[in-house]
């Protein structure tokens, strides 16, 4: 028993971050292009290349920890990335969900720290400011739904049909037997 649910597409704002950090390495691959071309020959071409190397090591991390699909199982939420393993949050841990709404300007205000903000999405450990320590795992700030954790900080997720998966995530989570 096992319900899928996908992943909303990135909003304008991590498209516009994704993209203009693509951008700006491409850029800083200039200076290496004409020292290939021109023949004329200088150390300083290995300032910009190197930055642009960070940054393509940067996108491909990013790339690589980007959620691709939200799966409820009978006993946990599997979050499915890219090229990294699977996230398992076993359902017992989950005390409750909800669609929110509220967070919709979060991560761009209110964030203090945070792994990425908007490079392929929004994922790791952020501190925001009306609400303390948050782990998103989310691509599209429009439509995030809060899951509430026993042992660690809230999970931030944005599935593509928010409201449906609330309601099969709480569904599920009434047929979990009670603690004694």
């Amino acid at each position: 028993m096992t319900t899928d649910f996908d992943v909303a597409p990135l909003d304008s704002y991590a498209e516009r971050i994704t993209m203009g950090i693509a951008l700006m390495g491409g850029v800083l691959m200039l200076p290496a292009l004409f020292w290939f071309l021109s023949q004329v020959h200088f150390t300083g071409v290995v300032i910009p290349v190197a930055i642009a190397v960070a940054l393509a090591a940067w996108l491909l991390l990013n790339y690589a920890v980007q959620p691709i699909s939200y799966s409820i199982t009978a006993d946990q939420l599997v979050i499915r990335r890219r090229l990294a393993r699977r996230m398992r949050i076993p359902l017992k841990e989950i005390v409750g969900v909800s669609v929110a709404a509220a967070l919709a300007d979060v991560p761009r205000f209110g964030l203090r720290r945070s792994f990425n903000a908007g490079v392929f999405g929004y994922q790791g450990p952020f501190r925001l400011d009306p609400y303390g320590a948050v782990f998103f795992v989310a691509t599209n700030r429009t439509r995030l739904v809060a899951i509430a954790r026993l042992t660690r900080p809230p999970l931030i997720l944005s599935p593509a049909r928010s409201r449906e998966f609330v309601e099969a995530l709480r569904e599920r989570l009434m047929t979990l037997p009670q603690p004694e």
